[in-house]
């Protein structure tokens, strides 16, 4: 993403969760050990023998461990009318989509990518420079963007991109509870959209949405098509 622009992003939450977002006025910042698909971060390498696994299992897991400590992220969608969305994501249609105004610059957010293959690291390669750190380093760089912004063909429906959070140095960072967040900016949520089969009702949340000084963030309810298998977004 090399143009600077202004996109709308869809984040699905549980109904509960969603409306202590809106009474905080904030966004909790999800972890890499947190991640709900296994290959997430996780370097693929081949030609190694079944008496190396142990240990390249250990290495890397090892990798997670360190990078979760420092590195955040918080994961939207491109889009608020796939219905697998707001199943997964949204408590099977009794969440909230929070739809949001975000101005682009380059790579942040990130767009993932579904590509059918994965990055392999050479195993051979690993093995003769494992232990010579900085070499180690300059080959495995290369992988490490694919690994930030890529998942499998299968997770396509998701339309995702996503943002990547620096836990140590970012000022904006608050914490509360083991957890991470990060204040919901002016202008920044456009619109709330309850699902269709949400228990809130549209009045309590703009009225929490003033109360929270987000005011001018319109609350509208999805709707199932009657002609497609879209979810209508008002």
């Amino acid at each position: 993403m090399d143009e600077q622009k202004i996109i709308l992003l869809y984040r699905y939450l549980d109904a509960e969760s969603a409306l202590k977002s809106i009474e905080s006025r904030s966004l909790r910042i999800s972890r890499l050990h947190e991640l709900n698909d296994p290959f997430e971060w996780r370097l693929a390498i081949s030609g190694i023998p079944a008496e190396g696994e142990p240990s390249i299992e250990k290495w890397i897991s090892s990798i997670l461990a360190n990078q979760t400590k420092t590195i955040g992220l918080m994961c939207f969608s491109a889009t608020c009318k796939e219905p697998v969305l707001w199943s997964h994501y949204a408590e099977k249609h009794r969440g909230v989509a929070f739809e949001v105004e975000y101005d682009c610059k380059p790579n942040n957010p990130i767009e993932i990518k579904y590509p059918t293959d994965r990055f392999v690291i050479d195993g051979a390669r690993y093995a003769d420079l494992q232990h010579n750190e900085p070499a180690l380093k300059e080959y495995l760089l290369p992988f490490m963007k694919p690994m930030m912004s890529q998942k499998s063909s299968s997770w396509g429906y998701e339309k995702e991109y996503r943002i990547y959070f620096d836990l140590v140095n970012d000022p904006n960072i608050q914490t509360s509870g083991g957890h991470y967040f990060i204040p919901i900016p002016d202008n920044f949520l456009t619109r709330v959209i309850l699902g269709y089969k949400c228990p809130l009702e549209e009045q309590y949340v703009a009225k929490a949405l003033g109360k929270s000084g987000l005011g001018s963030t319109k609350v509208t309810r999805a709707k199932m098509s009657n002609e497609t298998y879209e979810v209508r977004c008002g």
